[in-house]
C-alpha cells in the first residue's frame, strides 16, 4: 500500500469483526512504515486485541441495547471522529459499513480533496432498509452522497449485482468485489499440512454465532445423535442463546460437544483437529443466500472441507471441490464420507 498514513472508521467493535484486523495485518506487511488510526467502539468482548504496530485505536462509545446510551454512542463517535480525522494528516480514509460513513461524509465535506473508499461486510436489501431505524434511513442518505464520490466494495459477485440494482446510478467499476479471506499464514502454518482423520470417525466443527431459528441446529444435532459411533460434532460459539443451549444439552448425546469462545488467531490451532466445518446458515435472507461466510474460507484455509446447505447460492456457485452441497433436511452420511475421501487438496484464492 503506498499510502503513508490512513484511518479506518468501523462504529462496531472491530474484534467481532476478524476482516478489519486483517486488513490491518495485511496493510502493515505490505508497508511496514506505514501509519493507522482506527475509530471503534469500547471492547466490551472477551476477545484480545491484536498487537498492531503503527496503530493508533481510538474507543469512542459503546455499543449497546439500551437506547439512551447507543444513540448518545452515535453521536458522540461522529463528531469526535470528525473532529480526530480534520485535525489529522491523512492520505486515505476506509470506512466499513453505513453506520460510518457519517464523519467520511462530514470530512470529505470540509475537506474537497479527500480519498476514500467504503467497504460492507454485508448486503442489506431494500425491505430491510425500509424496517430500519429513523437514524439509519438517516445514514442511508449520507451513504448515497458518499458513494457517488468514492469506489466502495462488497464481498462476492452477486452481493455486488443486487447492489448495483438497487443503486442506479453507480457503474459497475465503482463497486469493487473483495472477499474476506483470513491470514494467508493459516495456510502456510497449518491448512497445508492438514490430514484427515483415519479412525473412522468424522469430527465436525461450527464455529460462531450458533441460533436455532436462522440455521440447521437441530437437524444437524438429529443426524450426529443417529450416527454417534461415526459423527463427532464441536460447536465453539461466542454467540449461543439460552433457547438454543437448551436444545443442544437435551440431547444429551456424548458425541456432541459445546466449548467456549476462542480467540480469532488462535482458531487453526483448534480446527485442524477437525476433518469438516459447518455452515448452517438456512437463508432466511438475501444477505445469507447471496453470502460467503467468513468461516467458509476460515474452513478452508485451516485444511478442512466445508458442508453448506444448497440455499446458499454465492457459496454454492465457487466451485470448490472441498465444499460438499447438502440439503441439511436430508443429510446422507455416505455421500460424505465419499466425498471426504476423494477430494484433492484445496489451493486457496490468495496463493
Amino acid at each position: 500500500m503506498k499510502h503513508k498514513k490512513i484511518a479506518i472508521i468501523h462504529f462496531n467493535i472491530i474484534e467481532k469483526y476478524p476482516p478489519v484486523m486483517n486488513f490491518i495485518f495485511d496493510a502493515l506487511e505490505e508497508n511496514p512504515r506505514l501509519q493507522i488510526i482506527v475509530f471503534t467502539t469500547k471492547n466490551t468482548t472477551n476477545y484480545k486485541t491484536p498487537d498492531f504496530s503503527n496503530t493508533k485505536i481510538y474507543r469512542i462509545g459503546t455499543v449497546s441495547s439500551n437506547p439512551l446510551l447507543r444513540y448518545a454512542s452515535y453521536v458522540w463517535f461522529n463528531l469526535l471522529s470528525t473532529f480526530i480525522l480534520l485535525c489529522s494528516p491523512l492520505n486515505y480514509i476506509i470506512a466499513f459499513e453505513t453506520l460510518s460513513v457519517f464523519p467520511l461524509w462530514l470530512v470529505a465535506q470540509l475537506k474537497t480533496n479527500t480519498k476514500a473508499h467504503i467497504h460492507f461486510h454485508e448486503y442489506l436489501s431494500l425491505p430491510e432498509r425500509l424496517v430500519s431505524s429513523l437514524y439509519m434511513k438517516l445514514l442511508f442518505k449520507f451513504e448515497d452522497k458518499i458513494l457517488k464520490e468514492f469506489h466502495c466494495s462488497q464481498t462476492n459477485e452477486d452481493r455486488k449485482r443486487l447492489f448495483l440494482n438497487d443503486k442506479s446510478y453507480l457503474s459497475s467499476e465503482q463497486v469493487e468485489v473483495r472477499p474476506n479471506l483470513p491470514p494467508k499464514l493459516w495456510w502456510n502454518q497449518y491448512g497445508k499440512f492438514k490430514r484427515i482423520s483415519n479412525d473412522g470417525k468424522i469430527r465436525l466443527v461450527y464455529i460462531g454465532v450458533c441460533d436455532n431459528k436462522t440455521m440447521y441446529v437441530k437437524e444437524l444435532l438429529d443426524w450426529v445423535n443417529a450416527n454417534q459411533e461415526i459423527l463427532h460434532l464441536t460447536i465453539i460459539s461466542q454467540e449461543l442463546d439460552n433457547g438454543t443451549k437448551k436444545i443442544i444439552l437435551d440431547y444429551n448425546c456424548n458425541a456432541v460437544k459445546i466449548m467456549q469462545p476462542i480467540d480469532y488467531y488462535d482458531l487453526p490451532k483448534e480446527l485442524i483437529k477437525y476433518d469438516i466445518g459447518l455452515v448452517l446458515y438456512k437463508g432466511h435472507t438475501p444477505n445469507y443466500i447471496y453470502n460467503v461466510p467468513n468461516k467458509v474460507y476460515e474452513y478452508l484455509s485451516c485444511g478442512l472441507q466445508v458442508l453448506t446447505d444448497m440455499k446458499l447460492i454465492t457459496t454454492v456457485n465457487l466451485g470448490i471441490k472441498q465444499i460438499h452441497i447438502v440439503d441439511f433436511t436430508n443429510l446422507n452420511l455416505n455421500s460424505i464420507k465419499k466425498h471426504l475421501l476423494n477430494v484433492s487438496s484445496y489451493r486457496p484464492i490468495y496463493s
